[in-house]
């Protein structure tokens, strides 16, 4: 189990712990954490071909099973101690809600004898209109409480790097220089850190069953939340309040400039039409050890693991799949290549080495010269290459910077040329049966409306220059 930046510990120890929701963005996030904690963790799925590829997939026991089908769950309460409860529709139709209770009463007639139930909630906004997504949250923690030892997290946008109301905030913050928004974005939320959140919900296990608390940092206006994520990216950025409300039409909006689709949208806008900021005095007292990060900081949080993750990551054999893939996630468009060749990984990274040094760059070099050359006639910074034979992270690598270096495995690169965003290049050599693959991807981060502009006028020779790169890096590792 690879070791957490951020890790939890708990004196709670060989417990049988049950996780609903792992395929969701806070299940899949818990259970590395509860397995760091030498926790026995089993989890529920419908498929589990769904979760094939998590890193903790061989190390979990695996229920197949339909929470809506009690048939389907015998054996599922077989030796546990303490269930996360994770799990929550979410869409406009209004089957839903009748499936949330029916899911919630189910859950209550398999585990009668548990000693814990930890539930992840929502805070109860204020006023008399509350949102049927909303609601049926709320339901099924009453459910839940009335009937089995439960301890009920209530938290409002929950702000991490792939969670769907950060994905909403980040998108809308870098594509619009202007917003014209309904009057909901000078409502109060109280948003929370991923981080947090995942704090709360493990330290919950040393805990005996608690009340219902709502954890947050402190309120913002969505406004205000919009602002504070600008001015920790530097942009300029210009947000008009009008005097309407229109939840549909501003979730349908959301759902054509960001990846959040309107399933998804729609109960997030609806959700915040009134002020949610609850009251955190409980979990203060019960759990002074938890120190909020401010919203500021949870932005932070979010790009540091988002980049530290993509440096720590390698691609392994399993995941090797051989073509052209490009997608977008997280903020970041990546694209990657994977080409197989006879050639040994030490023959194919020694070619990688000498990339854009006295020989260039093997394919379409005058590209890159050019490129260089439009960034010295606008002020960049001269280049200075280093030795070839003695690469080491923080060295100059022609138009980059090494940000971390393996011999014979990696090297990833960051340019150091200027851009509207930031870009990386990382080359991998991965041996396999007597092959080897070799893997190129580029990844850019896009800062504002001009960084997707560039992006989207430079993909297109992408698929030319890098495709003849790999090509170009074969050819002549064949050769040595």
């Amino acid at each position: 189990m690879k070791e957490f930046y951020n890790p939890i510990k708990i004196t709670t120890k060989g417990i049988r712990v049950l996780v609903t929701g792992s395929t969701g963005y806070i299940g899949g996030r818990l259970i590395p954490r509860l397995l760091s904690n030498n926790l026995k963790v089993r989890v529920l799925v419908r498929d589990k071909e769904k979760i094939k590829h998590k890193s903790w997939f061989s190390q979990v026991e695996i229920f197949e099973g339909d929470l809506t089908k009690i048939d389907s769950l015998d054996g599922l309460a077989d030796g546990v101690d303490q269930a996360y409860y994770l799990i929550h529709s979410m869409s406009d139709s209004e089957d839903y809600i009748r499936l949330d209770r029916l899911v919630a009463e189910n859950f209550v007639l398999l585990f009668k004898d548990i000693k814990q139930v930890i539930y992840l909630g929502g805070i109860a906004p204020e006023g008399d209109v509350v949102s049927d997504h909303l609601n049926s949250r709320l339901e099924v923690g009453r459910i839940l409480r009335d009937n089995l030892p439960t301890t009920e997290f209530c938290a409002g946008p929950i702000i991490g790097s792939g969670s769907a109301s950060f994905e909403m905030l980040r998108h809308l913050c870098e594509k619009l220089p202007v917003m014209v928004a309904p009057k909901w974005i000078n409502h109060l939320v109280r948003p929370i850190s991923i981080r947090d959140v995942l704090k709360y919900l493990i330290l919950a296990i040393d805990k005996t069953p608690l009340c219902r608390m709502d954890i947050g940092s402190e309120p913002l206006t969505f406004k205000q939340m919009m602002l504070s994520y600008c001015d920790y990216r530097n942009l300029k950025r210009y947000i008009i309040p009008v005097p309407i409300l229109a939840p549909g039409l501003a979730a349908r909006w959301i759902g054509l400039v960001t990846p959040i689709t309107n399933l998804l949208a729609v109960p997030i806008v609806k959700g915040i039409v009134n002020n949610i900021v609850g009251d955190t005095s409980c979990s203060k007292k019960l759990f002074p050890e938890i120190k909020i990060l401010s919203f500021y900081d949870s932005i932070k949080s979010s790009f540091e693991k988002t980049k530290r993750e993509f440096v720590e990551t390698s691609w392994n054999k399993l995941d090797t799949h051989l073509g052209r893939k490009m997608f977008e996630r997280r903020g970041r468009f990546e694209e990657v290549r994977i080409l197989q060749t006879d050639s040994t990984d030490e023959a194919l990274f020694q070619v990688i080495k000498s990339l854009g040094g006295k020989e260039g760059w093997l394919a379409w070099d005058f590209l890159w010269k050019l490129r260089k050359l439009s960034d010295r006639l606008i002020g960049g910074s001269k280049i200075n290459d280093t030795d070839r034979d003695n690469l080491k992270k923080g060295d100059q690598f022609d138009c980059w910077k090494i940000e971390k270096y393996e011999e014979n495995r990696k090297i990833l690169l960051r340019m150091t040329l200027r851009s509207p965003g930031e870009a990386w290049l990382k080359l991998e050599t991965i041996p396999h049966n007597k092959k080897t693959f070799l893997v190129i991807t580029a990844v850019f981060e896009p800062k504002g409306i001009w960084g997707y502009l560039y992006w989207y006028s430079i993909s297109p020779f992408h698929k030319f220059i890098f495709s003849d790169l790999a090509r170009a890096v074969i050819i002549k590792a064949k050769n040595l």
